[in-house]
C-alpha cells in the first residue's frame, strides 16, 4: 500500500510540478541543438585572436604583370603603280591594238601601181619611134613617164610600214634576278608587229621590240569626253545602242533574200574608200617608234580601253 501510494503520489507530483511539465512540453522536443551550439562545445572552443587569423592567412598582394605586347601588323602605305608596272606584273602578254583588214587597201595600191608602172614603161620605150614629131614631144613624154613612175612608187609604198598589232609583253623578272643576283623589278616591253608589204607565205612579219616611252603619238587615240555624263545618261545611251543593234540584227534575219545585195554594196563602198585612201592616206596616224615613223590605222580595228591603254604607255607629242 505504501508503494502504491508512493507511485500515485509521484504521478500526482509529475502532473502538478511545473518543472516536470516544462521538460515534457512539446516545444522542448521540437527544439534541436547542433554540435556547434551545444554548451559543451562552446566551452571547449578557444577564442582565436584576430591577429592569429591574419597571420595564418596572409593577404595576397595583387601582382601587376604588364600585358604582353601583341605584335601589330601595320599596313604598309599603298604605293602608286604606273600602268606600265601593272602590265609588267602580269604573266601573259596584253594586246593593246589590232588593225582592221587592209585587203582592199593593198589590192587598190598594187593595182594602181601596176597601171602606173606599165604606162611609164610603154611610153619610155616608144618615145623615139614616131617620126616627124616636134622636138619637145619626146621630152614631154619622158616627163609623163617619170611622173607616172612616181605615182606608181607612191602607190606601191602604201602598205609599207603599216602597223598590224601592238602588244605589251612583260619581261621575266625571275630570269633577270637570277642573272643579276638581286631582285629585279619587272619591266615591260612593247612588241610592234608590222604588216607584210607583200603577202609571201614563207617570210615572217617584222617585229620591233621597244620600251613604252620610245613610242610617240601625235595626239591621243581616245577622244576626250564632251561632258561629264550622269549615270542616268550613260544608262540611256547604253540602252539606245543595244536597241539599235537589236534592230539591225532583226532586219538581217527578216530580209535574208536581199542580204547578198547589201553585202555587195558594202564591199564596193569599202573598195572605193580604199582607192581614195591610196592617194590621200586618210585615216592613218603617223607614229614614231624608235626614231622611225610608221602608220597606224585609226579608222577601225580594236584598241584596249578604246585607245586609253596605249595613251597611258606612249608619249604624246603634238605636231609630230
Amino acid at each position: 500500500m505504501s508503494a502504491f501510494s508512493r507511485g500515485c503520489l509521484l504521478r500526482h507530483q509529475c502532473v502538478f510540478n511545473p518543472r516536470i511539465l516544462h521538460l515534457f512540453s512539446p516545444k522542448s522536443f521540437q527544439r534541436t541543438q547542433f554540435f556547434s551550439t551545444s554548451p559543451l562545445l562552446r566551452a571547449t572552443k578557444k577564442a582565436r585572436p584576430p591577429s592569429a587569423i591574419k597571420k595564418a592567412l596572409p593577404i595576397a598582394k595583387p601582382s601587376f604583370t604588364p600585358p604582353k605586347a601583341v605584335p601589330q601588323h601595320t599596313q604598309a602605305a599603298p604605293t602608286y603603280q604606273s600602268y606600265a608596272t601593272t602590265l609588267a606584273q602580269k604573266l601573259h602578254p596584253t594586246l593593246l591594238y589590232t588593225a582592221p583588214s587592209h585587203t582592199m587597201f593593198m589590192a587598190a595600191c598594187y593595182t594602181g601601181s601596176t597601171f602606173c608602172f606599165s604606162y611609164a614603161i610603154v611610153w619610155s620605150n616608144n618615145i623615139n619611134i614616131a617620126e616627124g614629131l616636134a622636138p619637145w614631144v619626146p621630152t614631154a613624154l619622158a616627163g609623163v613617164a617619170a611622173f607616172m613612175a612616181g605615182f606608181g612608187t607612191w602607190l606601191i609604198l602604201g602598205p609599207a610600214r603599216l602597223i598590224k598589232t601592238i602588244t605589251a609583253i612583260p619581261k621575266k623578272a625571275n630570269a633577270i634576278s637570277t642573272v643579276v643576283g638581286k631582285v629585279a623589278t619587272p619591266e615591260l616591253q612593247i612588241e610592234v608587229e608590222l604588216r607584210k608589204m607583200f603577202p609571201l607565205p614563207f617570210f615572217p612579219a617584222r617585229k620591233i621590240y621597244v620600251k613604252p616611252e620610245e613610242i610617240i603619238l601625235p595626239f591621243p587615240l581616245a577622244p576626250p569626253p564632251p561632258k561629264a555624263l550622269t549615270l542616268t545618261e550613260i544608262r540611256e545611251l547604253r540602252i539606245a545602242e543595244e536597241e539599235e543593234s537589236r534592230k539591225l540584227l532583226e532586219y538581217e534575219r527578216s530580209h535574208i533574200m536581199t542580204a547578198p545585195f547589201r553585202h555587195m554594196s558594202r564591199g564596193f563602198f569599202q573598195l572605193f574608200k580604199a582607192i581614195g585612201r591610196t592617194w590621200h592616206r586618210e585615216g592613218f596616224m603617223k607614229v614614231e617608234v624608235k626614231g622611225t615613223r610608221y602608220k597606224l590605222d585609226v579608222t577601225g580595228g580594236w584598241a584596249l580601253d578604246r585607245g586609253r591603254a596605249l595613251d597611258r604607255l606612249a608619249k604624246v607629242k603634238p605636231g609630230l
